[in-house]
């Protein structure tokens, strides 16, 4: 049920510790389907358990299959990325998922009990399909969205999901509209971040994203003290209530990229001031540079990829494994960041390109 957003909160932090729980962006697997099985009995590509399902009887969709979850070379920036295709009935859903979140959360730096998850969302050319697509954290029994966000495929327009209760409504799982009609929508054919978070403590929702201005946004959960359990891609038929009631009748696609979840002392979504390592543990030069940027990485740690983003926080470039120059003369003259991730951490440096 769609209710009025409840609260917006201003970002003002500048400077906060986080650390990466779980990360993909899928330039290390094989293009084709990231699951063996779409039963969600086994692992595919990445640890990644993949379920699709038509829905209960009667339904009318009838394509769920392996095919559903695909590893293209069209994700942001011309690399690797993810591309779900959602159901083309009245009832069926999508969920791709892996394990390891509640170790990984347990064993956090002391004080991160905000989990953060971002991802570059590309919803495509608008079409009939009611299918909403996007990326929830669970609960352990999986009756709760501590926060997430969809998309509809029919309008792109964004929405906030959380465990809540919107009075005079009894506590459950709502999606709230960003903006008044038409809502805060992501542009066709273009890679927007999104990013949800949810305080472990207080149980606020938050949601950000390059699409919003002014963000985030955020709702009071209902859900404090709740330790996280999966984070989960989701795409669910979608329909119209109504009256008069509408039902899905086509299937739609959309593609992710650059999964990343962490753990913070202090919401950072879409900020490019995240440090796991010491500010100093890299140095990025000549800046400005014209043509290549140099990485000087004094203390060898090992780096894992490399993401370069502009000032509205579009990914430009990303590298994964070991690199110590980027080739940058490609890009328009600005301000972009690169954030260098580590086995160790990561940490974001600005740079002038001429």
């Amino acid at each position: 049920m769609k209710k009025t957003l409840l609260t917006l909160s201003l970002f003002a932090s500048f400077f906060s510790f986080s650390q990466v729980l779980q990360s993909d962006n899928f330039n290390s697997f094989v293009i084709g389907n990231v699951g063996t099985a779409f039963s969600g009995a086994s692992t595919g590509q990445g640890g990644y358990y993949t379920e699709a399902a038509n829905g209960a009887a009667p339904t009318t969709s009838n394509n769920a299959a392996n095919s559903n979850f695909q590893v293209v070379s069209t994700g942001n920036s011309s690399t690797n990325g993810l591309s779900i295709v959602g159901p083309n009935g009245d009832k069926g859903s999508r969920f791709m998922w892996k394990n390891g979140l509640p170790t990984a959360w347990t064993g956090r730096t002391p004080g991160n009990n905000i989990i953060e998850v971002e991802v570059d969302v590309n919803p495509g050319t608008r079409g009939t399909s009611r299918n909403s697509f996007g990326v929830r954290i669970y609960n352990a029994d999986f009756t709760r969205t501590l926060a997430g966000f969809q998309v509809n495929a029919s309008t792109g327009e964004l929405f906030l999901v959380a465990y809540s209760t919107p009075s005079p409504d009894p506590v459950g799982n709502y999606s709230y509209p960003l903006a008044a009609a038409p809502g805060v929508q992501l542009p066709q054919n273009t890679w927007s971040r999104v990013g949800i978070s949810y305080n472990f403590t207080t149980g606020e929702v938050l949601i950000n994203s390059t699409a919003i201005t002014g963000g985030p946004l955020g709702v009071n959960g209902s859900s404090p003290s709740t330790n996280p359990a999966e984070v989960d891609f989701v795409v669910t038929s979608g329909s119209v209530v109504g009256p008069p009631a509408i039902n899905n009748t086509a299937a739609a696609t959309m593609r992710f990229d650059n999964l990343v979840t962490r753990a913070s002392n202090t919401d950072t979504l879409l900020s490019s001031n995240q440090f796991t390592i010491g500010d100093n543990s890299f140095v990025v030069y000549p800046n400005p540079t014209r043509d290549l940027l140099s990485i000087s990485n004094p203390n060898n740690f090992d780096i894992k990829n490399t993401t370069v983003t502009d000032i509205n926080g579009r990914v430009v470039k990303n590298q994964a494994g070991s690199l110590t120059q980027i080739n940058v003369s490609d890009l328009n003259a600005g301000v972009y960041f690169v954030t260098i991730e580590a086995a160790e951490g990561k940490t974001t440096k600005k740079f002038i390109k001429q």
